[in-house]
């Protein structure tokens, strides 16, 4: 039951995420989903990707002509799995104040130019 858990967040993203092609209202859209979770995709990876790399200098193994401080064994598929898995953590929060109006509940009701 445990190893499936991370399924979980990306199947209710999945999920969320078609259901605005056949529920128009005025929350998240399908372009405006689309578009964070690519946003928060990206910035999520690059804090994700030193995480547990080794370089070629800290394991003593240097091979000849390439950079000491290049990654032995990067693990670049795992790292995008959970890379996905947190960044549908966030659109699911980002999703949920949408959707009950916190974030609409936030903003100023005038304007510096009104």
């Amino acid at each position: 039951m445990m190893r499936y858990l991370p399924y979980l967040p990306v199947a209710l993203t999945g999920l969320l995420w078609l259901s605005r092609f056949f529920i128009r209202d005025a929350g998240v859209g399908v372009v405006n989903g689309l578009v964070v979770f690519l946003i928060s995709w990206s910035l999520i990876v690059f804090m994700i990707l030193p995480i547990g790399v080794r370089s070629q200098e800290e394991s003593g193994d240097i091979i000849e002509g390439t950079e000491p401080g290049a990654p032995m064994v990067p693990d670049l598929a795992r790292k995008a799995w959970w890379t996905t898995v947190a960044t549908s953590v966030v659109w699911l929060i980002f999703f949920s104040l949408v959707e009950t109006g916190a974030f609409a509940a936030m903003m100023p009701e005038t304007g510096f130019w009104d």
